[in-house]
């Protein structure tokens, strides 16, 4: 356990929070260039029953439009991801964990659902190596996971 525990968690959720804004306002505008420096490839995507490989950056631009097009099916207009947790293991790791709410205009489209995210410190930046959701949402899933293709 590092010393300055307090700081070091809110540095952590403040990374992660950033993380979180950046790809939130990539979705938003449907701006893979934007999204993509974010994320490790490879990588990994785990929902409820699926599990996605992100094996190259086409497979990443898939899981982008993949997910895009869920929350045009749902119509989504506001992503409103909060960091609630978050903690380094190491100097170049963050374990995080957020809470994912899908509004449209003033309406919660879903129950809060939340995600954790493994972070990794790469060249400097901040990427998303691997997350989790735990959402029960059988198209967010497929989405997400795409367990579908698993068989």
């Amino acid at each position: 356990m590092t010393g300055g525990s307090d700081t070091s968690a809110e540095e952590a959720r403040a990374i992660s929070q950033g993380v979180l804004d950046i790809t939130g306002a990539a979705y938003s505008a449907r701006d893979f260039a934007a999204y993509a420096p974010h994320f490790v490839v490879p990588g990994d995507v785990h929902a409820f029953g699926g599990v996605r490989l992100v094996k190259d950056l086409a497979d990443l631009h898939d899981l982008f439009m993949d997910v895009a097009a869920y929350f045009d099916s749902i119509q989504v207009t506001a992503l409103i991801r909060s960091c609630i947790s978050a903690e380094f293991d190491g100097p170049d790791v963050i374990k995080a964990t957020h809470i994912t709410r899908m509004m449209s205009g003033t309406q919660l489209l879903a129950p809060p659902f939340p995600g954790f995210s493994l972070l990794r410190r790469i060249d400097g930046v901040w990427k998303v190596s691997s997350s989790q959701y735990a959402t029960d949402d059988p198209k967010l899933i497929n989405a997400l996971a795409r367990p579908a293709e698993l068989g």
